[in-house]
């Protein structure tokens, strides 16, 4: 592991490490999750799949970073996650700037300006990444509520 500007990351070693999906530890622990944060440095899709039958299962509220360079390191194409999504019942997408500032709501369909926005990372000297928060059609979030609590600065 690399620690860099108060974030750590995996780099490439002879050592060797195990490594399982969370659909794998809820089923271990018979957990009931509600809410999940992932903040992976770029292995934030391969974590969410690796919770298919999970978030499948349990519908809860998603909330992870996404990153063009680090999902490029990775090897992920910057969107491919957000159609996974869409079949999961993940319909609105509530985006963050890096700094937490509330940006837009876009649906999971939207690719063109989910794609218009991680292409502005490409060249902005200030958003690096953005945070997501996916919520399940079913959910009990009001996203309403929470939008005009938001903006009244509450």
């Amino acid at each position: 592991m690399s620690l860099q500007d108060g974030s750590g990351k995996l780099v490439a070693s002879s050592t060797s490490s195990s490594i399982t999906t969370l659909d794998h530890i809820i089923q271990q622990t018979n957990f009931t999750p509600n809410f999940i944060k992932i903040d992976t440095d770029g292995f934030d899709f391969k974590v969410l799949r690796g919770a298919r039958a999970t978030i499948s299962a349990f519908m809860p509220i998603l909330y992870f970073e996404w990153s063009l360079s680090h999902l490029l390191e990775q090897g992920e194409s910057p969107t491919s996650i957000f159609p996974m999504l869409r079949d999961l019942g993940y319909e609105k997408l509530v985006i963050f700037d890096n700094f937490g500032d509330l940006l837009c709501v876009l649906d999971s369909t939207d690719g063109l300006n989910l794609s218009l926005l991680m292409g502005y990372t490409n060249t902005s000297k200030q958003i690096h990444y953005y945070d997501v928060l996916a919520i399940h059609r079913a959910s009990s979030f009001c996203l309403q509520e929470y939008l005009r609590i938001y903006a009244s600065g509450a």
